[in-house]
């Protein structure tokens, strides 16, 4: 069985360059291409391999099953917006051209002068016996599809009522018109749904051939037969489709490699299972992968050109929190399962918040020896308990933190393990910490981390990281856990601090207060406007359960929240029309709540957004202050943290900072309880 699909291509690419092809290129004929493509011949990739958008993500899952059935021959082309029409295995440049940005005359214009027109009514001249066209309105224009089209066979085509309106009456065309209902119905936005659905025919094609007929005549019918195959929207949402694409190992650039802060400073952040869904719709609240996980989500180093921290902190008792994680880590190795290169720094510890409340931790040194070891970490930190309660068991708590160093650097030293070993700090005032890094120092030990410091004000922090300066030897580096206060950091540094780390920045996006979840990269703090799911939110959901609203009032006003907002961004609204509007629905689902419209103006006065350099926010726009769920929350975390990364460096490099932030807040990273309302 022969089956044709025509995809398009997409913005988001695998492989990029600062060299890569534009329009201009392109216009300048075959052989300046040709000339192009020879100084980027190390980034030249097979076409079905440059295109990590939703849509064709979606459809090459779909193109792999079929090639391995033996039953099913699929012929892929891609319609590029710079080289035309090309064979799935024709090896191309990375380039940044598109249909979608042309206006109408431009559009058909530059097809015809790269011959799509020709090229696609060759295409579908050849006999086959199915063909898929998953186009959208900007790519189908391009093709200029008319009467003297002819098909070689019966032709499916997916798309929205305008393009069914535009389609000529073609013999063997059947057309599926598709609306944003459906992008539910498949656990799929609609950016991405045409794959969707052309991925499960042909997985559903591989494994019954005979069904063609049962396809091709069950018009309004075909997407229920769809929704029941084998990847049904309900096996979508409980499992999650696995991105092969996301699990990408980084690259470094000298940018990253050559920061000069590291000689004063580094900034490691803690490891919290903190990704998303790269290619969520914004549109539906709709994940591309059905449900969250590992396999179709990513880091947040992964959606920026360089990560915004000098190393990651893993404590055992994340990594190990469930038994799916734990199993991947222990088969890739901290660099792989992080999906960063191996000279990247990652720091391991025990997690002692996790047991605080325990007698002893629950480690002997040898297993954290060998868990260090066998997961390829770049330090490790010995196994540390609170120094909290009565004075007796404070003591005792204190004495068996300092008595698993010892043994911890003794069997590191026996062994000739490669990783740098940390010895843990705890105490409860200057004496105490300095007693006991005074004994570190006897030990051997040429890098000490001192704990238990997230609660306190930074003046103690800061005489607390003088008395430990103090008694130990000039070359030893220290080490700050959970503290990494923007307005403080060159006072650390200045006291002794070599490297520190928090999630401070990043978890103020969805912990914070009315004022402070998004950071500028010049230091002023602007409150997250919250926009509750009508489905998922406690508050909504207890509402209709108590009879105050129904379902649908719900629905609407939270509706028109997002669509008011969107159209803000566009320029349509006066910043009071949609204070008025947001206002009504906060009322709704929380009456209880203070009145936060000083801060709401403040945000949507300044649109912050529309300024920040970031990814993030050039991508995404005003999504990104948006309060709602976890693929809008962490993407304003993963913001601030690129921020605070700048904010630091020019910190650390000597500049003031007039930053609206307290230098002496206590960081919150003890309480991370999130709800799913919070983070989604």
């Amino acid at each position: 069985m022969r089956i044709l699909v025509i995809t398009s291509c997409t913005g988001e690419k695998s492989v990029e360059d600062d060299l890569q092809l534009t329009l201009n290129d392109f216009a300048q004929g075959a052989a300046h291409v040709t000339a192009r493509e020879k100084k980027l011949k190390h980034k030249l990739v097979p076409a079905e391999d440059l295109y990590t958008g939703m849509q064709h993500q979606r459809l090459m899952r779909g193109v792999k099953v079929a090639r391995q059935s033996g039953v099913v021959q699929c012929d892929l082309r891609i319609l590029s917006a710079g080289y035309g029409l090309v064979p799935h295995d024709r090896k191309v440049a990375p380039y940044e051209v598109t249909f979608a940005t042309m206006k109408s005359v431009e559009l058909k214009k530059w097809a015809r002068q790269l011959g799509v027109p020709e090229a696609i009514r060759r295409t579908l001249a050849e006999p086959y016996d199915l063909g898929l066209i998953l186009l959208g309105e900007d790519y189908l224009a391009a093709c200029e599809l008319d009467e003297s089209v002819k098909l070689g066979g019966p032709t499916l085509l997916f798309g929205g009522k305008a393009t069914a309106k535009k389609l000529p009456k073609l013999e063997g065309m059947h057309m599926t018109v598709l609306a944003n209902s459906d992008a539910t119905r498949f656990s799929c936005g609609m950016v991405g749904i045409k794959g969707e659905l052309a991925a499960r025919l042909l997985e559903q094609l591989s494994a019954a051939p005979s069904r063609l007929n049962e396809f091709l005549h069950s018009g309004e019918e075909l997407l229920s037969l769809l929704v029941g195959g084998a990847a049904s929207s309900k096996t979508t949402r409980s499992a999650g489709h696995a991105k092969p694409e996301v699990d990408r190992v980084i690259d470094l650039p000298n940018s990253w490699r050559n920061k000069v802060h590291r000689s004063k400073l580094a900034y490691f952040i803690p490891d919290w299972d903190d990704q998303v869904d790269p290619d969520f719709d914004f549109e539906t609240d709709t994940h591309s992968g059905g449900t969250g996980d590992w396999s179709n989500q990513v880091y947040a180093h992964q959606m920026f050109k360089e990560p915004n921290y000098d190393g990651i902190l893993i404590s055992k008792i994340v990594a190990e929190q469930s038994k799916k994680k734990a199993e991947r880590i222990n088969q890739l190795g901290v660099h792989r399962h992080l999906r960063v290169p191996r000279d990247f720094p990652i720091m391991g510890d025990c997690g002692a918040f996790g047991y605080i409340n325990d007698y002893e931790p629950p480690f002997t040194t040898n297993e954290i020896l060998e868990y260090y070891t066998r997961l390829d970490f770049d330090y490790g930190v010995s196994i540390d308990h609170f120094a909290i309660g009565e004075d007796a068991d404070r003591k005792r708590r204190y004495e068996l933190t300092i008595e698993n160093a010892r043994d911890f650097i003794a069997e590191h030293n026996k062994l000739g393990l490669n990783w740098t070993p940390i010895g843990a700090l705890q105490g409860w005032d200057e004496a105490s910490f300095a007693k006991a890094a005074k004994q570190y120092a006897a030990m051997g030990y040429r890098y000490i981390a001192v704990g238990a410091m997230v609660r306190r004000r930074t003046p103690e922090i800061l005489s607390i990281v003088k008395a430990v300066r103090n008694v130990i030897p000039a070359e030893t580096k220290l080490h700050l856990f959970g503290v990494a206060r923007l307005n403080a950091i060159n006072d650390l540094a200045r006291a002794g601090v070599n490297s520190a780390d928090s999630a401070s920045c990043l978890r103020k996006a969805w912990l914070g207060g009315s004022g402070n979840n998004y950071l500028t990269v010049d230091g002023v703090e602007y409150g997250a406007i919250r926009i509750p799911e009508a489905e998922k939110s406690f508050r909504a959901k207890r509402m209709v359960s108590d009879g105050r609203a129904t379902l649908d009032q719900v629905r609407k006003l939270e509706r028109a929240c997002i669509d008011i907002l969107h159209a803000f961004d566009r320029g349509e609204h006066s910043v009071d029309h949609v204070l008025e509007v947001l206002y009504e629905y906060d009322q709704l689902i929380t009456p209880e709540r203070q009145d936060n419209r000083k801060y709401l103006r403040k945000t949507l006065e300044a649109k912050p957004w529309k300024s920040c350099p970031c990814d993030i926010c050039r991508k995404h726009g005003i999504d990104v202050v948006i309060f709602r769920g976890n693929n809008r929350n962490r993407r304003r975390g993963f913001h601030n943290t690129y921020a605070f990364y700048r904010l630091m460096q020019r910190a650390l490099a000597g500049e003031v900072i007039a930053s609206s932030l307290r230098s002496d807040d206590p960081d919150s990273q003890m309480n991370l309880d999130l709800t799913a309302e919070e983070v989604g």
